[in-house]
């Protein structure tokens, strides 16, 4: 016992870093989540010196689950020498209520949703969520994710369901019945991988037009990511490739491909206190194949440009913001965030924080890619907060101003679920 007593004694008065020899890892304030799941997540090795430098990536990787609400370690000293590194977590909300909640989508409005949503789902990492909605979006389906379904980042994800909802800015609705599945696999810590297979078919009609689509689909990403902490990155990039192709089983000669490039930057300026960083995202789509105005993308929401409204039909038919539709697109953003209440477990177990940044985003959008140089920029300025929130990840509302062609509009709130990059 005197030997314990005065192990931490010695830490304190010593200028030399403790880095005492690791001989067990222990991980507590688990009741729910099953231990395996965190110990696979941990990689500083057993028998070797104390690391901080893995420590902290093992407390990130915990962290990235988004399983709880804070993550914390420390190191206990041991009478044979060594030492015991401890993980410690808060587990945040794992299940919605039985009861209908609020949800809301800029594409379609406000929605009352209700059904079972369990992000822990027996205690394995595993996402289950039955149920359906009413309102903009009129829903029901089933989805299931596991991100080590057969193994070492080995994923499956599982999407069955229908969604009936108003079409954002054409005069149509949209009735939506797909299947998805898609696997995933890890290589290394940093290149991501997927491959998915879809089967959907897709209404749209109004009082006069009926178009009808019944298409197999086919996703596939490639990513290098070495940001430290996901919902709020304060080192490291993000770079993807995403493709996104569709083939007409009826009309069979249809055909439409997606793919996307983007690279997010991340930067923190202060090395101590809380986090200021400078984050920075480009992001280009092309498309190719049957284009018409059915698929159009758009911009002047919380996903691209900020600051300006949403459109509606009356606005896209009056073709008095036609800059602002098309199929192909480039995009810049900017944002300084500032950490002003880091994320931590509050009494009831749940995650709390406070974020805010400034933003600016630029881009242009054309129905091709050579008519694009030929487009004056849409830009959007403003501020925004970040709140840390249970299941979600964080959840953002953005505040800002339009500018085109020496013109300011008058501003427009945006609401949105994670970060925009």
């Amino acid at each position: 016992m005197g030997l314990f007593l005065f192990l931490p004694c010695s830490i304190l008065l010593s200028d030399t870093p403790y880095k005492p020899i690791i001989s067990t890892i222990e991980v507590r304030g688990n009741t729910k989540t099953q231990d395996y799941v965190l110990i696979r997540e941990i990689l500083h090795p057993i028998n070797n010196p104390l690391d901080s430098i893995i420590v902290i990536e093992d407390r990130n990787r915990l962290d990235n689950l988004g399983l709880f609400s804070e993550s914390t370690w420390q190191v206990v000293p041991l009478e044979d020498g060594t030492a015991k590194l401890v993980f410690m977590v808060t587990e945040s909300i794992h299940r919605t209520p039985p009861l209908a909640l609020p949800t809301y989508n800029e594409d379609t409005g406000w929605s009352l949703a209700g059904g079972w949503v369990i992000n822990n789902f027996r205690g394995r990492n595993q996402f289950l969520a039955l149920g359906g909605s009413i309102g903009g979006e009129n829903t029901y389906g089933i989805s299931f994710n596991d991100p080590w379904m057969f193994g070492d980042h080995i994923s499956l994800f599982l999407n069955i369901g229908r969604t009936i909802s108003g079409h954002r800015f054409l005069d149509r609705t949209l009735d939506v019945n797909s299947l998805y599945v898609n696997l995933g696999k890890w290589f290394g810590k940093t290149i991501k991988t997927s491959l998915g297979i879809e089967l959907e078919t897709k209404l749209l009609e109004n009082d006069q037009n009926e178009d009808r689509f019944f298409y197999i689909g086919g996703t596939g990403t490639l990513k290098y990511d070495t940001r430290d902490i996901y919902w709020n990155p304060g080192k490291g990039v993000l770079f993807s490739q995403d493709i996104y192709h569709r083939e007409g089983i009826e009309p069979k000669d249809w055909r439409i491909t997606l793919w996307t490039q983007s690279f997010s930057w991340y930067m923190k300026f202060n090395k101590k206190g809380k986090k200021r960083v400078l984050a920075f995202n480009t992001t280009l789509n092309t498309k190719l194949g049957d284009k018409d105005d059915l698929w159009l993308d758009y911009f002047g929401n919380s996903s691209t440009i900020r600051g300006w409204s949403l459109p509606d039909p009356v606005l896209y038919l009056s073709n008095k913001e036609s800059f602002r539709f098309g199929h192909e697109s480039a995009l810049m953003s900017l944002e300084l965030r500032q950490e002003l209440i880091p994320k931590h477990a509050t009494s009831f177990g749940t995650e709390f924080g406070l974020a805010i940044l400034m933003f600016s985003d630029v881009g242009v959008i054309a129905n091709d890619w050579i008519d694009l140089k030929d487009q004056l920029p849409m830009y959007g300025l403003g501020a925004g907060i970040r709140i840390p929130f249970p299941m979600v990840g964080v959840i953002r509302v953005d505040y800002g101003w339009g500018y085109r062609d020496g013109l300011w509009n008058a501003g427009s709130i945006h609401w949105g679920i994670g970060q925009k990059f």
